[in-house]
């Protein structure tokens, strides 16, 4: 898995928290080197009838278009102001938000999508799965969540947790960049239960050694815990984490309908940023149930 960070996508919905996401993706980029596309979603309904299907109120959304594309091109001219070398590309989008990234990941060949997400969530989203939990679980790289009330946009102190044991050398090399990259240190952090323990306490030694051979700056600690999301989500808050460096690999799926699972606990329970590693692939599989809504009529007769 390719772990360079070169082109971030950063959805936008003009609100706060999707403001500290740009800013973040901002600083980030100016790390890294990379470009930025910022884009936001004018939504479009329609109307199916014996005709076919009928966009509603074309002029609505035209007007909505047109008036998001002038917002964005002012955060890009405000940014700009302030950064000159960033590169900076602002795009309209009319699908649903999970296709329109892995659009961008195949058009655009995006490494990394950027999102703020508002923290705890009500019941309802809890049962039915918010944009964030979606967009984790159906986009095609990796994402980083960013909390609306999360302002530090350095990551000088990166938990690594150890708690699956695929992609454990891409989250290694990505942890590795991210520390050089922000003179920061990494956290590493075994956890496992007593099912796994044998394997994922072998992960965690080679890990140790690896980052040892390669002078690494780092702590290490093993914890056993049933409840790897809420541990992971406590450590961090022990160790001033900046950032967490997760697969993004479920556990407990028959579970989610009450956030049971590791992915929706670890995004309610957790105020700092989630880096999600993700391979880049190219196709796109996106669930009916994200797609936009019809107005459906009856065909008379």
């Amino acid at each position: 898995m390719n772990t360079e960070i070169k082109n971030i996508l950063v959805p936008t919905d003009f609100s706060e928290k999707s403001n500290n996401a740009v800013e973040m993706a901002v600083q980030m980029a100016l790390r890294h080197h990379a470009r930025i596309i910022l884009f936001h979603i004018v939504n479009n309904y329609y109307i199916l009838d014996r005709s076919g299907k009928q966009v509603i109120g074309s002029e609505t959304v035209k007007e909505n278009a047109e008036r998001a594309e002038s917002k964005l091109s002012l955060i890009k001219e405000y940014i700009q102001q302030k950064h000159s070398s960033l590169e900076i590309e602002v795009r309209i989008k009319n699908e649903n938000l999970v296709d329109s990234i892995n659009d961008f990941v195949v058009t655009e060949d995006i490494d990394l999508v950027v999102m703020g997400t508002s923290g705890k969530q009500k019941l309802k989203q809890l049962i039915l799965g918010s944009s964030s939990y979606n967009v984790l679980s159906y986009v095609n790289c990796s994402i980083l969540l960013v909390p609306g009330s999360f302002k530090k946009y350095h990551f000088k102190k990166i938990l690594f947790p150890v708690r699956v044991t695929k992609h454990l050398d891409d989250k290694l090399e990505l942890s590795i960049t991210l520390a050089k990259k922000n003179k920061g240190i990494i956290s590493l952090l075994g956890i496992s239960d007593e099912d796994d323990l044998l394997d994922l306490k072998n992960a965690y030694l080679d890990l140790q050694k690896k980052l040892y051979i390669k002078s690494a700056n780092y702590t290490s600690e093993f914890l056993l815990t049933q409840d790897k999301a809420v541990q992971i989500s406590k450590f961090s808050k022990r160790v001033k984490a900046d950032i967490i460096i997760l697969n993004y690999q479920d556990e407990e799926s028959w579970k989610s309908i009450f956030s049971e699972n590791f992915l929706k606990k670890i995004i309610n329970k957790t105020e700092i940023p989630l880096f999600f590693l993700k391979p880049k692939i190219t196709r796109k599989i996106t669930p009916d149930y994200l797609n936009s809504y019809d107005i459906t009529l009856p065909c008379p007769g």
